[in-house]
C-alpha cells in the first residue's frame, strides 16, 4: 500500500550531492545578476524588476538545464509569447476573473503551437494581469523589461556557468556526445541469451517473479556484452558509464587482446573525460562491460 501511494505522488528520484550543490549554487547566481543587472539598468525594483515567473525557469534551467522545457527556445519564446498574450487580456478583457485564466490558457496553447512550451510562461501570463499598477503602467513594453531583459540575463548566466561542469552543456545541443548502441530491448533477447542466463543464474526452473525477473536482467546483460564485443572490432570506440555529476565518464578503445573468455579479453582503453582524463589503462572484457553503459559517438571528432 506504502509502494502503492509512493508511485502515485510521484516522489522525484535521488540526485547525487554534488547534482544538488550545482543546481543550489547556480540557481542563487542567476537570480542575483538578474535582480541587480536588471535593476541597475533599469533602475526598476521589486515585480519591475525581476518577474517571480524567473525564479522558476531558474528552476528548470540550473536544476534540469538538459529537458526540453529549458531550452533557449523554450526560455525567450515561451515568456515572450506569454508577456504578449498577458497584457493583451489585461488591456482587452473585462474583469480579472476573466483576463487571468484566459491569459494562462492561450499562452498555454500557443506555447503548444510553437514548441515552446515553459511553465514559467504561464506565471509570466499571469503577472501581467493581476501584477498591479506597477505592472500594468508598462503596457506591452513589459514584454521588453523586465521579460526579454531577465530572459536574456538567466540565459546567459546559463550557458556560462552550466557549461563549466564537464557532464553538464547548456544548452543540450552543446553536448559532445551523443548515444549509439545499446539500448534496453527485451524484444531482442532469443532464447540463447534465455538459455544462458539461466545457466549463469543456477536457478531453478520452478522460479517465482523475482527470479524470473533475474534471468532476464542476465539475458539483458548478456545482450549488452555481445553488442560491446561485436563494436569492439573496430578499434576507437566511445563509451560511457552514463553516471551523474562528477562520476560521469567516457573511454575509448585503443586495443585489445581477444578471447573467447571474457576474463582473458583484455581490452586498452583512453579515459577521454571524467576522472584520470587522458590516462590509459588496461582491463579485461568483463570488467570494460560492467562500468560501459551505453555506446557513444562524438559530435565533433578530432
Amino acid at each position: 500500500m506504502f509502494q502503492v501511494v509512493l508511485r502515485f505522488i510521484g516522489i522525484q528520484s535521488k540526485v547525487v550531492a554534488s547534482e544538488k550543490a550545482v543546481a543550489t549554487l547556480g540557481g542563487m547566481i542567476a537570480i542575483f545578476s538578474c535582480f541587480t543587472i536588471t535593476a541597475l539598468f533599469t533602475d526598476s525594483t521589486g515585480a519591475v524588476a525581476i518577474l517571480p515567473s524567473m525564479g522558476a525557469a531558474t528552476v528548470l534551467l540550473f536544476a534540469v538545464p538538459h529537458g526540453q522545457l529549458s531550452t533557449p527556445w523554450a526560455l525567450f519564446a515561451g515568456n515572450l509569447f506569454s508577456a504578449a498574450i498577458g497584457v493583451t487580456c489585461a488591456y482587452y478583457v473585462e474583469g480579472i476573473y476573466l483576463a487571468a485564466p484566459l491569459a494562462v490558457s492561450v499562452s498555454i496553447l500557443v506555447m503548444h503551437l510553437t514548441r515552446s512550451l515553459h511553465p514559467p510562461g504561464g506565471a509570466t501570463a499571469l503577472a501581467a494581469v493581476i501584477g498591479g499598477d506597477a505592472i500594468a503602467d508598462l503596457g506591452y513594453w513589459y514584454i521588453v523589461t523586465p521579460t526579454l531583459f531577465n530572459c536574456f540575463i538567466l540565459f546567459a548566466i546559463a550557458l556560462i556557468f552550466n557549461n563549466l561542469f564537464v557532464w553538464r552543456r547548456y544548452p543540450q545541443s552543446l553536448m559532445q556526445y551523443h548515444e549509439a548502441g545499446y539500448h534496453p530491448d527485451t524484444r531482442r533477447i532469443k532464447m540463447r541469451h534465455i538459455h544462458a542466463a539461466i545457466a549463469r543464474s543456477e536457478l531453478v526452473i520452478d522460479a517465482s517473479d523475482e527470479q524470473i525477473k533475474h534471468i532476464i536482467d542476465l539475458a539483458d546483460e548478456i545482450l549488452h556484452q555481445e553488442l560491446i564485443a561485436g563494436s569492439e572490432l573496430e578499434l576507437g570506440a566511445y563509451y560511457t558509464n552514463n553516471k551523474p555529476g562528477p562520476r560521469w565518464s567516457v573511454r575509448q578503445v585503443t586495443d585489445q587482446r581477444k578471447d573467447y573468455d571474457t576474463d582473458q579479453y583484455v581490452l586498452t582503453y583512453r579515459v577521454i573525460e571524467g576522472e584520470g582524463k587522458g590516462q590509459s589503462q588496461t582491463c579485461s572484457f568483463t570488467e570494460f562491460a560492467k562500468w560501459a553503459s551505453s555506446r557513444i559517438h562524438p559530435r565533433n571528432p578530432g
